[in-house]
């Protein structure tokens, strides 16, 4: 989709909400005693409360339909993300991830899209770290969040070296943020590692899930080439 969620027309936007929750809703009713056993986390209540949490999640924890929740919850984030400029440069991003991450500590891809907005996209390493703690409090087996959280200390401390080695098994995962994406290839520019940064945009352009990503990533490539082409250039004068 090319239009942010914010610029839909407001009757498409209700269908798309209202199609996403009754999704959400039948795949509930759905689950097996199976599925239940292979999330085995207490219930919401069980753990600390996010600040901000929002009436509708509180009252889903309450009902027992906390899953569902979170489904809402998330395009209620993603909405508020995509969307204009707002109160303070998006001041209630944490909160709205937080909500996400405490009603369904399962659902991974919102939290580890939630660490690298607050860390890379807005700058917030701090927050980001926060999420992150909060994510493996709940789930200290899932070894990824480690990962982010090792990115975002060795970025503190301007290592990006150790930043890509840290994040090098993300990489390859189908649900890796593309902001995740962008930030190992800028790094790679940074460096001013040319080669390793055409064949690393040439790869992620693939992987982009937006058009407007995937446009940024052509452009990378297409600078690191131009680099690469001026230094060849160079050397080829000077022999």
């Amino acid at each position: 989709m090319n239009a942010r969620i914010s610029d839909l027309p407001r009757p498409l936007l209700l269908g798309l909400l209202g199609a996403a929750l009754l999704g959400a809703v039948a795949s509930l009713e759905l689950a097996t005693d199976a599925v239940a056993a292979a999330r085995p986390f207490p219930p919401p209540l069980e753990r600390p409360l996010p600040a901000g949490l929002t009436r509708m999640a509180l009252s889903a924890a309450l009902g027992g339909e906390s899953r569902v929740a979170a489904d809402v919850s998330y395009i209620n984030c993603l909405q508020y993300v995509g969307g204009a400029w707002q109160d303070g440069f998006y001041g209630r991003t944490m909160e709205h991830y937080a909500e996400v991450a405490w009603l369904d500590p399962s659902f991974k891809h919102a939290v580890v899209e939630g660490i690298s907005v607050l860390g890379w996209m807005l700058r917030r390493p701090d927050d980001a770290m926060a999420l992150g703690r909060r994510a493996m409090a709940a789930d200290p087996k899932e070894a990824r969040y480690g990962a982010y959280m090792a990115a975002l200390a060795y970025q503190k401390h301007l290592d990006p070296d150790k930043v890509i080695e840290a994040l090098r098994p993300e990489l390859a995962r189908p649900d890796a943020p593309d902001m995740l994406l962008r930030l190992v290839g800028n790094l790679y520019l940074q460096k001013r590692d040319w080669k390793t940064a055409q064949a690393y945009w040439n790869w992620a352009a693939d992987r982009m899930k937006t058009p407007e990503d995937r446009d940024f990533a052509l452009k990378s490539l297409d600078a690191a080439q131009k680099h690469q082409v001026s230094i060849t250039n160079r050397g080829t004068h000077a022999l």
